[in-house]
């Protein structure tokens, strides 16, 4: 079973990049990403633009496999994200398109594999600039958590204009 695997290796990166001391400054942040990422999966739920496919197990599906990657796996990426962030400025858009490229290469392999799949005009490039945006918008977070809900309001408006999904499935 992949997800188990998936768990494995994120337990590892975990113990040993992640300052456990310090987790409570990143808390806001990964309370931020889940609240983000638990309104796409309730405003697209019937009209998906990207979903997990569980490709061992018949009951394994988006909704068990995102619970894994959202109160999981992605909270321990996204605290060694920002505990490893550079102080310097100019070493920080180096980071950022590390962590896109890093992010976007996993989620190419998934898709690859059957993992993960794309429908309602999204694509495996999509992923790209979503997450850019996605890593950006964290970073400001953590730092100015008024400024990156303002942000974070404005590019829900352009995506839902990029993405739009039927209202009447909001019933």
């Amino acid at each position: 079973m992949y997800l188990l695997l998936v768990i494995v290796v994120w337990i590892l990166f975990a113990y040993k990049f992640v300052d456990w001391s310090q987790w409570r400054k990143q808390y806001p942040t990964l309370l931020f990403f889940m609240l983000v990422n638990f309104a796409y999966n309730y405003f697209y739920y019937d009209y998906t633009l990207w979903a997990f496919r569980g490709v061992t197990a018949d009951w394994l599906n988006h909704s068990i496999i995102n619970v894994a990657f959202t109160f999981f796996i992605c909270p321990v990426g996204l605290i060694i994200y920002l505990q490893r962030f550079p102080g310097k400025r100019s070493g920080r858009i180096i980071y950022i398109l590390i962590w896109t490229a890093f992010y976007s290469a996993i989620q190419f392999l998934f898709a690859h594999k059957g993992m993960y799949v794309y429908d309602n005009g999204w694509n495996g490039w999509w992923n790209i600039p979503l997450n850019l945006v996605l890593f950006s918008v964290l970073y400001l977070h953590y730092r100015n958590p008024l400024r990156a809900i303002g942000v974070s309001i404005l590019l829900t408006i352009v995506f839902y204009l990029l993405f739009p999904f039927p209202l009447e499935s909001l019933k």
